[in-house]
């Protein structure tokens, strides 16, 4: 177990007090104008460049949501989730510029330090920001956790709760197996079958012309990164457009960019002029 003191307190700066305020707004201006208009669903709010959520309000709520996942670990003292990740939806014009991104890491890296040192929690590993750019996220949002000892630290809780009732631990559930779906593509008169394998959850594949796309469609009306499937925990498939120039449609209507829809048995999706039926394999 470390102490975040241990990790390079984040030290006072004058010039740094002067500035608190204005780069952190500047940051989040800078990098709104690079992803165009985003909707903060988590916060119900709508941010706008005048009066609308600024990176003074999006370090409150993360230091209020760090503070609401302190666990009190008796003598070993409060222990921080160390772990921040920076939520941010795709643009609907194009991805935020990596500059961009990191200036905000930084920003919330220092913050998140600082609040820690303040509140004298201790934290299980060093503080660190990874960023998320997914056209399936809604929002921008930072999401304090634990990491890797994020599911240890659940089945502890949970392990507590039943000693507590006196129930026996349950028998841990076999992890949801990967699933299978054919895609048939049908490219100017020629079809063929192509295997997906997806992990319920887990990450997306991407679809598109270039060769290390995990599902590549060789045609001058598909874009070299054109879409993106992703399979959600209950198995639900979505597609989603990821900047094409010619599209993406299901069943010849045409998916708005920035935006993710079911795809359901039988439907027909279009990627530029080549069809894709996908089924699950049986």
């Amino acid at each position: 177990m470390t102490d975040q003191k241990g990790h390079g307190k984040v030290k006072e700066d004058p010039g740094k007090k002067r500035r608190a305020e204005a780069l952190p707004e500047r940051l989040l201006r800078r990098l709104l104008e690079g992803m165009g208009e985003v909707v903060d669903r988590k916060f119900g709010r709508t941010i706008d460049p005048k009066s609308g959520l600024t990176t003074s309000k999006l370090l409150d709520r993360m230091k209020q949501l760090i503070d609401e996942r302190v666990r009190d670990e008796g003598q070993k003292g409060r222990i921080a989730p160390h772990h921040l990740v920076l939520k941010v939806e795709w643009g609907t014009h194009s991805e935020a510029p990596p500059e961009i991104l990191n200036d905000l890491k930084n920003e919330i890296l220092a913050a998140a330090i600082d609040h820690i040192n303040d509140h004298r929690y201790r934290t299980l590993a060093p503080v660190s920001v990874d960023a998320e750019v997914d056209i399936f996220t809604s929002g921008i949002s930072v999401d304090p956790n634990f990491g890797d000892f994020e599911e240890e630290l659940k089945k502890q809780d949970e392990e507590k709760r039943l000693a507590l009732q006196g129930t026996p631990p349950p028998v841990a559930a076999p992890p949801m197996p990967d699933i299978e779906v054919m895609a048939r593509i049908n490219i100017r008169n020629t079809s063929r079958e192509v295997p997906l394998v997806f992990k319920p959850g887990g990450r997306r594949l991407n679809v598109g012309r270039a060769s290390d796309n995990e599902l590549t469609l060789n045609d001058a009306s598909v874009s070299k990164i054109h879409a993106a499937l992703l399979m959600t925990t209950e198995g639900t498939l979505l597609v989603a457009d990821t900047g094409s120039t010619n599209g993406t449609f299901i069943n010849g209507r045409r998916i708005s960019y920035g935006e993710s829809r079911k795809i359901d048995d039988g439907d027909v999706v279009g990627f530029g002029d080549v069809e894709v039926r996908l089924r699950k394999s049986e």
